[in-house]
């Protein structure tokens, strides 16, 4: 799993990029669907507490992670836009999401099943 200070990392770098509001309200949008369609009770998941996400991956994931629909991302990210959270807890968001998905990515390739 990944530390608080992985976070901080990569919080920070996205920080250094510059990347508009309006795109970082985009992505974390993106991400939370990402992991909410394969992971049960995905909005639910604090990364920074979870021990084991193998228990976690959905039954009717196998091999691949399931993508969302632009429209799912859209309300989202509407939804996210309106709560208008500041930049740096978008950045820092958006950098669990991101760790939090590249361990169920890793998850998802090591426990595919053969058909």
């Amino acid at each position: 799993m990944f530390t608080k200070e992985d976070v901080e990392v990569l919080a920070f770098q996205r920080y250094k990029s510059h990347e508009g509001y309006e795109k970082s309200v985009w992505f974390l949008a993106e991400l939370c669907v990402t992991i909410n369609k394969n992971v049960k009770n995905g909005y639910d998941i604090k990364p920074l507490e979870t021990d084991n996400l193998v228990l976690l991956i959905r039954d009717d994931v196998n091999g691949e992670v399931i993508k969302p629909l632009e429209e799912e991302i859209r309300k989202l990210a509407e939804t996210i836009h309106q709560e208008h959270p500041e930049k740096s807890k978008l950045h820092w968001f958006i950098a669990e999401k991101q760790l939090l998905l590249e361990e169920i990515k890793k998850i998802i390739k090591e426990n595919r099943t053969s058909q």
